[in-house]
C-alpha cells in the first residue's frame, strides 16, 4: 500500500460509477468517511482511502478542487451537473 497523487490511477481503481464518485465527492466535500471512502487530514491536505490498495494524497486545497473537478467531468453527464446527473441516475435506476 502506498500514497500517490496520479488522480487517473487512483480513480481506476476505487471508482467505478456514477454512485461510488457521488460517495467519493461527498468524503472529500465533507471531510468525513462515506460509503467505502475514508478521509484523513484537512482540505490544505488530504488523505483519501478506497477499496484500492493505494491512498490517494491531495496535497493542497488547489490539488483538492482539480480532483472534484476530475470526478465531475468524468462522471457527469453533458449538460448536467455533477448532482443533477447522480439525482438522474438514482432515478433511472429504481424499479417503481
Amino acid at each position: 500500500m502506498s500514497t500517490i497523487t496520479d488522480f487517473d490511477l487512483w480513480i481506476a481503481d476505487n471508482v467505478d460509477d456514477i454512485e461510488d464518485a457521488y460517495c467519493l465527492q461527498q468524503a472529500i466535500l465533507n471531510n468525513e468517511n462515506w460509503g467505502s471512502y475514508e478521509v484523513k487530514g484537512s482540505p490544505d491536505k488530504m488523505f483519501v482511502t478506497g477499496v484500492g490498495d493505494d491512498t490517494l494524497m491531495l496535497a493542497s486545497t488547489k490539488a483538492r478542487e482539480a480532483f472534484l473537478s476530475t470526478i465531475e467531468a468524468r462522471y457527469a453527464d453533458e449538460g448536467l451537473d455533477f448532482e443533477s446527473a447522480y439525482n438522474f441516475y438514482r432515478a433511472m435506476s429504481k424499479n417503481d
